[in-house]
């Protein structure tokens, strides 16, 4: 089976160049055979979805997607895809409850592993962590991508304001898990009771750099490193 880095230059995924490749081989490598089901919330072109779909050969892949950017060239690109069958797409907003609770109606818990690759603002963050982390199976993952826009820098991100007022930066609320201290209590989208079973439910939580220095596609050079959060359930 190709590695994780191969697939995301056959694919042309920019997991690769934002230094999140390593971390997630040293991870998932031993397991990619057992895990069965994953949900990626932030499906856009569908790059990644099909990077993920051929390194879990035994997984249904779930994508959540507003699908407003990017779908034309989604669906040119799925075209001729040999793991359609093991592809799954629904419609949402990852800010709306009502959206991430139809989600797990329809297609029920127990995922494996999580990955919240969507608008990454402290509101879409947290509303779907606080929903979507207990539909993680123990000794599942919930991972946070782009953990950087927390730097301030974007203003907007997809029409979405990235820092409202009174917001609590999702890295200090992560920061406050892997620390296992109580800086964190609460925050506007996560209630007192939500996180501290969030709390009690992890074994581990470890934020990572990808890499240090990063300039987009844009010609942007990122304020912080690349950063990408891991959370291990007991």
């Amino acid at each position: 089976m190709e590695s994780l880095e191969s697939l995301s230059i056959k694919y042309d995924v920019d997991t690769l160049e934002l230094g999140y490749i390593p971390h997630y081989e040293n991870l998932f490598a031993n397991i990619r055979n057992d895990v069965t089901k994953v949900l990626e919330i932030g499906v856009e072109t569908g790059r990644s979805h099909r990077m993920w779909l051929e390194y879990f050969p035994n997984a249904t892949i779930y994508g959540f997607d507003i699908f407003e950017f990017g779908v034309e060239e989604f669906h040119r690109l799925q075209e001729g895809n040999p793991n359609l069958n093991r592809s799954v797409m629904f419609k949402g907003d990852q800010s709306n409850v009502q959206d991430l609770n139809n989600f797990l109606l329809e297609y029920g818990n127990d995922f494996d592993i999580i990955i919240d690759d969507g608008g990454h603002t402290m509101k879409q963050q947290q509303i779907s962590l606080g929903i979507l982390f207990f539909a993680v199976k123990s000794g599942g993952y919930y991972v946070i991508e782009d953990l950087h826009t927390c730097s301030g820098q974007w203003d907007t991100l997809y029409g979405y304001k990235v820092i409202e007022d009174g917001d609590v930066l999702t890295t200090d609320l992560l920061d406050s898990l892997e620390n296992k201290n109580k800086n964190v209590l609460e925050t506007s989208y996560l209630p007192k009771g939500t996180v501290n079973v969030i709390r009690d439910k992890i074994k581990s939580c470890i934020t990572k750099i990808g890499v240090e220095s990063y300039t987009n596609p844009k010609g942007q050079r990122y304020n912080w490193p690349t950063l990408l959060s891991f959370m291990e359930l007991k």
